[in-house]
């Protein structure tokens, strides 16, 4: 091979790469003296970093941690480059920052930090990097959850405080703008949830708040009429309180959902065939004492009956035997005690009227015959008339003394000291007319064996 040409294919083989490395090499101390991988260009390194750069740091790590962020870990710190100039350019920018504004007395920065450790044989102290600031809701939290929870269709919060019994809360969210008319899918609203579930301070809140308080629901009914099928009487005296009839008739037909829920027959049939049921009579109808007093004192009427077969508060409540009830709806002070008892014995055919405990009359009587009898029980005058036919036999009764709405009473009649009417008590003309004059409407009357 020629002289030449091995020294051309020498120079063909080694050159480049000889250029390369140079070009890489040079290109590399470019890089490591430009302003971006400058160590003072960023953060400068913590006293706790310097220390693992010099091998000088305790095997605990607890500084290292100190220093690092929250979500960094031992294994992530790794050694910085620090150019030899680091120092200086440090200075230079500091001289440049103070011409440029003046100088806030604040904490010692990070640059200043690393500049006095650098200067200092004493370790730099260990300056934590700062987290982000937690910052406390500042009103309660149920106020915050009440902003934040989501609106839905299928219960509307309104709905929902009443579900909670919750008065205060249901108060507060209507104040910030939630309506309390807000229905349910099904149809229901929050008064009508206040009233079935007897919540009467969420009723004094809607109302408080401009809900219709005769507006029907779901059920079709006036709010009160459904408070009256509850043995509740706050909320009936919350319906009361604004404005709310307590002479207020059910609307008809009613459906079979409330009828369902009733569990007294004889009122169950009245719903399915009678006419104009008012709450009294649901309440008379249940033995609901309280509701029927509240009713009362609200203006409630006794006298107003169902509007087909004429069925009164104190047929129904005579009809499941409440005598008490009775009493009341007759016009007595819920608050007092009979004081008068007529007592009827069947098996000596007497009768007598006790007052405050002494008897103040007494007579012989005849009941009624075999095939006819008159039942014993504890019964209820329920109205007097001096003169009186009966509508059964077509016969004078005078001084008829009705017991429980029924068909029997006490009258005068033909006496023989044995069992011989058809039902009914019947007494001499003049001890007649002296228990009519002695015993009032409302009285009790005791007929036992």
């Amino acid at each position: 091979m020629k002289k030449g040409s091995f020294i051309n294919m020498l120079g063909a083989c080694v050159l480049p790469p000889l250029v390369g490395v140079g070009i890489c090499w040079g290109m590399i101390q470019l890089l490591k003296n430009h302003e971006m991988f400058r160590v003072d260009a960023v953060a400068p390194p913590t006293a706790a970093v310097g220390k693992v750069r010099q091998g000088k740091l305790s095997e605990t790590g607890a500084e290292i941690r100190a220093a690092l962020p929250v979500d960094a870990t031992f294994d992530q710190v790794r050694p910085l480059p620090v150019p030899p100039n680091a120092e200086k350019a440090a200075l230079r920018r500091a001289a440049e920052a103070a011409k440029a504004k003046p100088v806030i007395p604040t904490k010692p920065s990070n640059v200043d930090s690393g500049v006095a450790a650098a200067k200092s044989d004493k370790p730099a102290p260990v300056i934590a990097i700062q987290e982000s600031v937690w910052r406390p809701i500042l009103d309660p939290i149920t106020d915050h959850w009440t902003r934040l929870m989501p609106r839905t269709d299928a219960l509307p919060q309104a709905y929902q405080a009443v579900l909670n019994d919750d008065a205060a809360h249901l108060a507060k969210i209507i104040g910030m703008g939630i309506s309390p008319n807000e229905m349910t899918l099904g149809g229901d609203t929050p008064l009508f949830a206040a009233v079935r579930m007897g919540r009467a301070d969420c009723v004094y809140v809607l109302a408080l708040s401009g809900v219709n308080m005769n507006q029907p629901a779901h059920e079709k009914q006036p709010p009160i009429a459904i408070a009256s099928l509850r043995r509740n009487a706050p909320v009936l005296q919350a319906l009361l309180d604004f404005g709310v009839d307590p002479n207020t008739r059910f609307n008809m037909p009613i459906q079979k959902q409330v009828i369902d829920r009733c569990t007294i027959k004889d009122l169950r049939n009245a719903m399915e065939s009678d006419r104009g049921i008012t709450p009294l009579i649901c309440c008379s109808a249940r033995g609901d004492v309280e509701g029927a007093v509240t009713l009362m004192r609200a203006g409630g009427r006794p006298g107003m009956g169902t509007t087909r077969y004429h069925r009164y508060p104190i047929n129904f409540a005579a009809t499941q035997g409440y005598l008490f009830l009775m009493r009341v709806l007759l016009g007595r002070d819920p608050e007092s005690e009979p004081d008068t008892l007529v007592t009827v014995d069947l098996s000596s055919q007497r009768a007598w009227v006790t007052k405050q405990g002494r008897i103040i009359n007494h007579t012989m009587v005849s009941t009624g015959r075999e095939g006819y009898g008159t039942p014993a029980g504890r019964y209820v005058i329920t109205d007097k008339h001096t003169s009186h036919v009966s509508t059964l036999y077509h016969v004078d009764m005078p001084w008829f003394m009705r017991l429980n709405c029924g068909a029997i009473g006490l009258h005068s009649g033909y006496v023989t000291g044995q069992p011989a009417s058809h039902g009914c008590i019947r007494l001499p003309y003049a001890k007649a007319k002296e228990f009519f004059s002695q015993v009032c409407v409302g009285d009790e009357v005791e007929i036992v064996y």
